[in-house]
């Protein structure tokens, strides 16, 4: 269902501001998008709505139309963005158009100036310009299993096309060097995985709160408010940005951030920040590759059955049991040769990390404070 095409019968949609023409066939990969137009179906006949197979390419023309799949993150946002960039750069397509960045768009267009971008969907009219439709995640090997072994997403579309990677800094001649007064911390990830725990940022604010202002940065998720609520007597102030345009208004103005793997990681290497990254499921090798000025906190967790970091993006399911590798008692191995993968995410995401938030996985409940603690003293020193 992840690629799907629809008509309108006869009445016109407008969808997130967008307008869907009838008699006319379009493509689109918006799950929620898929749900409306079948929920209407069943009211009444709205649509032809068909499940798409992706086609592979057998050659590359000189138009392209690069199809990004759905449902990634932020910080992916980032790193697509940076690789399509470095594909243009390099003038080997005379057009490329990037289709299904959803709501990500302001990413897309404000931050990396792309054009011939459709970002929910995009009509038959409008996909017969290019010469070749190119789904990112059917083409790329490395890619198809980013879920349960995270690689560097631009290096492996960069390496696809046979292009050398763009250097994207914004506004980088803009950027003033200043005393740091500041520490932000990003502790959130939409996987719970990927988070800092509160006990980790308790003990960050107690040592530094007298030489610097500090700021958590959180969201809506329930791992938020725990942090929120286990962090009330601390000296910081707790910011929750509204939407991603003012989260990266954010991260463009701090002095110093303290990050996890998720999107502000990402927004803050194209601003050319400073800061260390806290290891925990993905290799600081993966994340850290195109930034010298944020330094990382080694993951040196060990089980029997996985050696952090280990590249899992979020805990899966199996046999009804939600967890990680260790957790499973299996390894990546064992995932790879799965005929389907569907089984793995059938979990209810917010009860499950309730419970993680209690119950952190092995390399996060393991986390070397002292570690941490010396790192942030050293890197505040150079600054």
């Amino acid at each position: 269902m992840a690629f799907f095409s629809f008509s309108l019968l006869k009445d016109q949609l407008t969808y997130f501001s967008h307008i869907i023409e009838p008699n006319q066939k379009y493509f689109s990969k918006d799950l929620a998008l898929w749900k409306e137009l079948n929920n209407r179906n069943k009211k009444k006949k709205f649509c032809i709505l068909s499940h798409e197979n992706r086609l592979r390419l057998s050659s590359l023309g000189e138009k392209i139309l690069i199809c990004l799949p759905p449902n990634f993150g932020l910080g992916d946002a980032v790193e697509y963005s940076i690789a399509i960039k470095s594909i243009i750069k390099s003038n080997k397509f005379s057009k490329v158009g990037i289709a299904f960045c959803s709501n990500h768009l302001f990413i897309f267009k404000e931050i990396f100036t792309f054009s011939n971008i459709y970002p929910l969907f995009i009509s038959e009219n409008e996909i017969a310009k290019y010469d070749n439709v190119f789904h990112i995640t059917l083409e790329i090997e490395a890619l198809k299993l980013q879920k349960y072994k995270r690689s560097n997403i631009v290096n492996e579309i960069c390496k696809y096309f046979h292009v050398p990677v763009a250097e994207f800094k914004v506004n980088k001649n803009e950027i003033i060097k200043r005393n740091i007064k500041e520490i932000a911390i990003f502790a959130v990830s939409t996987s719970m995985i990927r988070c800092l725990p509160h006990y980790v940022i308790e003990q960050i604010i107690k040592k530094f709160q007298n030489e610097y202002s500090i700021k958590v940065y959180i969201d809506d998720s329930d791992f938020s408010r725990h942090i929120e609520e286990k962090n009330t007597n601390n000296n910081c102030v707790f910011v929750k940005p509204q939407n991603v345009k003012s989260l990266i208004l954010e991260i463009k103005k701090i002095d110093f951030g303290i990050f996890v793997d998720s999107g502000p990681l990402h927004i803050a290497k194209i601003f050319d920040k400073k800061g260390i990254l806290i290891e925990t499921s993905v290799s600081s090798k993966v994340l850290l590759s195109n930034t010298v000025k944020i330094k990382s906190v080694e993951n040196k967790y060990h089980s029997n059955f996985c050696s952090g970091p280990c590249g899992l993006v979020d805990v899966f399911s199996i046999d009804n049991k939600v967890g990680c590798y260790e957790n499973h008692k299996i390894s990546f191995k064992n995932i790879h040769n799965l005929k389907s993968f569907k089984i793995l995410q059938r979990w209810n995401k917010k009860d499950n990390n309730s419970h993680f938030i209690f119950n952190p996985v092995g390399c996060v409940s393991n986390i070397n404070i002292e570690n941490i603690l010396k790192m942030l003293e050293d890197s505040l020193k150079e600054c």
